[in-house]
């Protein structure tokens, strides 16, 4: 066979290589789309309701949907979920109240700080506003001042809440979301308890629309009939 042949036949096999993984991949892909692999379902957590009295809440009251969300204004995933959850209460006008307790990671820089904004946001009613404008600037902290954040949130009294921001006391409602994510054994955020219903890794927006339909027609997520 000459050398061209030799050459033709090695760049044919080639192709049919790459063909055949390329194959080979797209079936693995396919398969993992179809079956994911299993993840921890979600747990009741015991006398969850106590955590209204940790976190903050926002959203309509006495909503038969609750969102209990530890979380760190720092987290990229915790903005990603504050995206889902608004898409949520659009979703569901009137029915669900989401519960934020303050979890910050040790390792987040600012986490703490921002933790703090929001808690001088909130004593003059605009925690709602404050929460929203740090996930959306994310990127922006450390690099715009707070009562930059403050003004952008229509907070009223700037230098009240300069005051506040600038205070070492510590804050008892973040204190005491830390202690509730430590009693839990929270490791990561965000951590969302749907109705009492704990979920060890952030769900999709489709499947929490589909699990606070499963619990609007009393069913827990365990598929059993409450109350």
């Amino acid at each position: 066979m000459s050398i061209v042949g030799d050459r033709v036949v090695s760049s044919v096999l080639t192709v049919c290589c790459l063909v055949v993984t390329a194959a080979v991949v797209h079936r693995e892909l396919a398969v993992g789309r179809r079956n994911p692999p299993s993840a921890h379902p979600p747990e009741l957590v015991p006398d969850w309701q106590k955590l209204r009295d940790v976190g903050i809440a926002f959203g309509a009251r006495r909503a038969p949907i609750s969102i209990v969300e530890f979380a760190d204004f720092e987290c990229p995933y915790c903005r990603r979920a504050d995206s889902v959850l608004r898409s949520i209460d659009a979703m569901f006008p009137g029915k669900t109240e989401i519960i934020y307790v303050h979890f910050p990671i040790s390792g987040h820089r600012f986490a703490r700080p921002a933790a703090r904004a929001a808690e001088c946001a909130a004593d003059q009613s605009k925690f709602m506003q404050m929460h929203h404008l740090l996930f959306a600037k994310q990127d922006s902290l450390g690099l715009k001042p707070w009562r930059g954040y403050a003004a952008d949130a229509g907070i009223p009294d700037l230098d009240a809440f300069d005051r506040c921001t600038a205070s070492n006391v510590s804050i008892p409602r973040v204190e005491a979301g830390i202690a509730a994510g430590n009693a839990l054994h929270v490791t990561g955020t965000p951590t969302l308890i749907l109705n009492g219903w704990r979920y060890f890794s952030p769900p999709t927006e489709q499947e929490l629309a589909a699990a606070i339909r499963h619990l609007l027609v009393g069913r827990g997520l365990d598929g059993r009939r409450r109350g």
